[in-house]
């Protein structure tokens, strides 16, 4: 049964041979989409045809009833580089395609520049089909979508759609607000080799913005208008919470229409009492879309807020009480929560090298 809830920029492929064909680094996205149908077992096997130049891929399932989880993944010698078995009752975080709790997961590969590079072959990622108790389903139909990304070179850029709810975008304290923000978390980004291009349009959808943990279908219709890139919803609130900043819709989150494609942040919260945005509440404002693009790129928190669980990369410190990791990781973007005294908060903008590795390897950049 399944339940659950670097600056160093891969370059292994990239090189041009003396006698090898030649390869071209421009970080295209090829996409395919692919009807598969599970074994009896509900095993299902997912072909992925890496060329010589592709350096990351994604891959995305879905169905309409019950659930399906990543499973592993195999490279050409059928070698296996990836087994949920190893990481499901891990206090590390790696990715959350191996817990089957919604209709849809995402798969990264590789997650970290540790689990690569890419060798050209054919490769296969293992799913499984469940019913809603988690239990394998066999002989069940599921979408797969597998986008492959050619090498990058040069500095990459993430194409994000910043959509204002409830015509939010009419409102000049609000959107300016979040527009200062962006331009802010756009810097943030910057710092770490990578760049941001920022768009703006409005949603004709309520105020109170829903869970895209959760999921629900205002994303799905939001991404298939947009089509690309992340769509970060900004609203009141997110689903009425007087307490959450914002959320992501995965860890990683999809580039394809789902009711989990999409980062929803609230406006209010950061707003205050006075519902007026100063400039430490912009920042913090700046912070929370950085930190949530960041789950959706595929980052965990370094350390989660009860201290004993980590993220699965080697250089963000370990901690397990609330003083020793705030001394140690308060200045981390992905930390799970503002560190704030009387008059101000630790400003969260560090990222490690392996933290900016996880989100280079992400097929959203390009």
């Amino acid at each position: 049964m399944r339940v659950g809830p670097l600056l160093l920029l891969v370059t292994a492929g990239c090189l041009t041979g003396t006698a090898e064909p030649q390869v071209v680094c421009d970080g295209k996205v090829v996409a395919e989409a692919l009807a598969l149908t599970s074994d009896a077992d509900g095993v299902l096997e997912i072909p992925i045809a890496v060329d010589d130049n592709d350096d990351a891929f994604m891959v995305t399932t879905a169905r309409r009833l019950g659930t399906l989880s990543i499973d592993g993944v195999l490279d050409p010698d059928a070698s296996v580089r990836l087994d949920w078995e190893d990481w499901i009752q891990a206090r590390d975080s790696l990715t959350n395609a191996f817990y089957a709790t919604t209709e849809v997961s995402v798969l990264n590969w590789p997650v970290r520049v540790e689990d690569g590079p890419l060798s050209p072959g054919d490769w296969t990622v293992l799913a499984s089909t469940l019913d809603d108790e988690g239990y394998p389903e066999g002989e069940v139909d599921a979408d797969v979508t597998v986008l492959r990304r050619s090498c990058l070179q040069g500095r990459p850029s993430l194409i994000v759609t910043i959509a204002y709810a409830d015509d939010l975008d009419g409102d000049r304290e609000v959107s300016g607000a979040v527009e200062a923000a962006a331009e802010r978390w756009a810097e943030i980004y910057a710092a770490h080799g990578i760049d941001l291009d920022l768009r703006y349009v409005s949603a004709n959808i309520d105020g109170s913005i829903a869970e895209p943990l959760i999921g629900d279908e205002e994303y799905t219709s939001i991404y298939a208008e947009i089509g690309e890139g992340v769509v970060v919803v900004i609203g009141e609130d997110v689903a009425g919470f007087a307490d959450l900043y914002g959320e992501a819709g995965g860890i990683p989150g999809p580039y394809v229409a789902s009711s989990h494609s999409g980062v929803a942040v609230s406006w209010l919260i950061h707003a205050g009492t006075d519902a007026a945005f100063s400039d430490d509440e912009i920042e913090v404002l700046a912070e929370t879309m950085g930190h949530e693009v960041g789950h959706y790129l595929g980052l965990f928190h370094p350390v989660e807020s009860s201290w004993n669980g980590w993220d699965a990369l080697g250089d963000t410190k370990r901690c397990s009480a609330t003083g020793a990791c705030e001394a140690a990781l308060a200045d981390n973007l992905m930390f799970p929560y503002p560190v704030c005294g009387a008059n101000s908060c630790t400003a969260q903008t560090a990222l490690s090298d392996d933290q900016v590795g996880v989100l280079q390897l992400n097929v959203g950049l390009r």
